[in-house]
């Protein structure tokens, strides 16, 4: 047979005989083996609540050396609060005096009467006290872990670069929360919160329409927000940034806010410009080259009738074409990024001077034997495993940061883009790809 739970009563009363009474009614409860110790005055009572730490106190009002508004106020530990669930025992003409007890911090009273029929109530008025304490206490907790994961939150939340917010469901841009880190933009957080336009606020004037079709559309159909454009600092300066958000719910689906970064990535856009700006220059280069070599075999064509006229065109045009192919090769090897190629397995299959001069490696060590990962922190390994599967599906790859281990130990920080190249089954033949690095702007970000 299960034994009955415990519960540990300090009845502190200094009439025998209700002492007596007492134990016999909580003798007769068939739940709960109530264990007693008993106090004939106040302050044996307050000492061996303070020993004994009992589930509940029975204390009646009138004592020889203290009343019950005394015992409590005496109870109550350093932070003011009454530590253990007191039920105060009054006379029939005390009732307003056990009201006045409960405003003090009894949890609850009887009022004994000559027949001590509240004997009867008594065990049932303890149980429902301990349980109201213990809703009390859980209660408690719930909201010191409430008060403690949100001060977590608002301390990660401000310590990373990038500006966290939240807004409401019933307006799209109205802001409930948004970090410190607006501060970037000239502004403080009470300044965005009062706007109207809240998140809204200080888009460039070219990207609103855009802008906010995209918050209406996230919060319409639910999906993830993804969108790139400026904002204006209060000086007026433009900086691009990238709003990532997505709805947060409830427990049972229902949707509760919108939460969501913007993440600063002028750098970035520069960066991407600065490509452009390569590729064109490049694109022109090869046209330039390609009309001088059209112009040459025209040249070559009409000098037919004279063929030593015709030999020296073209030992002169393939002088020609080894310079220019030269020249590639140079343009290919000793480019300010570097250009490599892998295969489904991500070994290289080929990769140009400068970026084996990143690595500090041989072309030996490296072409048709190391695989990419092999060359990456276990952090960047991670991002990449996950990010090439996708990468050969969907053929492109942009602005994916990684971190290259070399040789002598550093750490090398790049930017990669690519873009694959398939059979005609639409097979994943090889990567082509192109790496900037970017050291110098991690080291001045971590400086900032």
């Amino acid at each position: 047979m299960t034994k009955p739970p415990q519960i540990r009563v300090l009845i502190v009363e200094d009439d025998l005989v209700d002492r007596m009474a007492c134990r016999r009614a909580l003798a007769q409860d068939p739940d709960y083996e109530f264990v007693l110790s008993e106090a004939e005055t106040g302050r044996e009572g307050l000492q061996l609540a303070h020993a004994q730490k009992p589930d509940c106190v029975l204390l009646d009002y009138h004592l020889p050396d203290l009343n019950g508004l005394e015992f409590l106020a005496e109870l109550r530990n350093d932070l003011g609060e009454i530590p253990v669930p007191v039920m105060m025992l009054t006379g029939a003409d005390n009732a307003s005096v056990a009201v006045e007890a409960m405003k003090r911090g009894a949890q609850d009273y009887l009022v004994k009467d000559v027949n001590r029929q509240y004997l009867e109530l008594l065990p049932a008025v303890i149980q429902r006290v301990l349980r109201e304490r213990r809703t009390l206490m859980e209660k408690k907790q719930v909201e010191e872990n409430l008060i403690q994961a949100e001060a977590k939150y608002r301390f990660l939340v401000e310590q990373i670069p990038a500006i966290t917010y939240t807004t409401a469901l019933d307006a799209p841009g109205t802001l409930l929360y948004i970090s410190p880190q607006i501060s970037q933009l000239g502004f403080s957080p009470e300044e965005w919160l009062a706007d109207p336009e809240g998140l809204l606020k200080q888009i460039h004037p070219e990207d609103r329409t855009l802008v906010r079709a995209e918050i209406a559309r996230g919060y319409e159909s639910g999906e993830p927000l993804r969108c790139e454009y400026r904002l204006l600092t209060r000086t007026g300066k433009v900086r691009w940034f990238l709003n990532e958000a997505s709805l947060v719910r409830h427990a049972s689906g229902e949707p509760l806010f919108l939460q969501g970064v913007l993440v600063d990535i002028t750098e970035d856009k520069e960066v991407e410009e600065e490509l452009h700006l390569h590729r064109r220059r490049l694109e022109e280069l090869v046209a330039n080259r390609t009309m001088q070599f059209e112009k040459q075999t025209a040249i070559l064509e009409s000098a037919n009738a004279n063929l030593a006229s015709k030999l020296g065109a073209c030992t002169q045009a393939g002088s020609a074409l080894k310079k220019y192919a030269d020249q590639l090769s140079d343009l290919y090897h000793n480019a300010p990024c570097c250009y490599h190629s892998l295969d489904p397995d991500s070994v290289f299959v080929q990769i140009n001077d400068t970026g084996l001069n990143w690595l500090g490696r041989t072309r030996e060590e490296v072409v048709g034997k190391m695989r990419f990962i092999d060359l990456l922190t276990p952090a960047s390994g991670k991002i990449f495993l996950e990010s090439y599967p996708s990468f050969k599906e969907c053929g492109w790859v942009r602005d994916l940061q990684l971190e290259i281990a070399r040789e002598d130990g550093t750490s090398l920080f790049v930017l990669l883009n690519a873009t694959a190249i398939k059979d005609a089954a639409g097979r994943f033949v090889m990567s082509r790809s192109m790496m900037f690095d970017i050291s110098d702007r991690k080291r001045a970000d971590r400086t900032l």
